[in-house]
């Protein structure tokens, strides 16, 4: 179990703990709930706000759609999906379960509000994916600029092989 002074690990690495008899049942819903505390701070915000919050959905429906549209969702979920494992790219807390069809692609993408999630550039082949992110922010600091080389594996698997900080 990870000390307190540890950020939580994402929910897709505490199934994996719990499976492989890590941590205990009580620890995994202990710090699961961590993860839905965030989730309802986030839906309580966009209640307080429903204009902004309905206007923020339209651009990241956008965004998802831009790149959906180009590469196909398929591979959109497969390269969040392989992001969500990076342990130290903070927006992995909320891409685990980008692979589940029926979690609509537009919510992975912070496209305007802070912090952000968005792709930049994208570069695909059967076999690697390059994708530029911009990530991070707040009032007081721009996003971070990262680029990612994923390759796919034996097991067919996309599986991020380096990462670089731009500018």
């Amino acid at each position: 179990m990870p000390p307190s002074s540890e950020p939580v690990p994402n929910p897709q690495k505490l199934f994996r703990l719990w499976d492989a008899g890590q941590i205990s049942r009580e620890d995994f819903q202990r710090l699961m709930a961590v993860h839905a505390r965030e989730l309802i701070e986030e839906m309580e915000q966009a209640r307080k706000n429903p204009l902004m919050a309905w206007m923020h959905q339209l651009f990241n429906r956008r965004e998802a759609a831009r790149w959906a549209g180009g590469h196909g969702e398929a591979l959109v979920r497969e390269i969040l999906f392989a992001l969500a494992d990076e342990e130290s790219f903070p927006p992995a807390r909320s891409l685990w379960n980008a692979t589940h069809p029926h979690v609509p692609l537009h919510v992975f993408f912070r496209a305007r509000e802070m912090p952000r999630f968005r792709f930049l550039k994208l570069r695909a082949t059967s076999q690697a994916v390059t994708v530029e992110i911009e990530h991070g922010g707040s009032d007081t600091a721009p996003p971070v600029r990262e680029e990612f080389y994923l390759r796919r594996y034996r097991n067919m698997q996309l599986m991020v092989e380096r990462r670089d900080m731009l500018g």
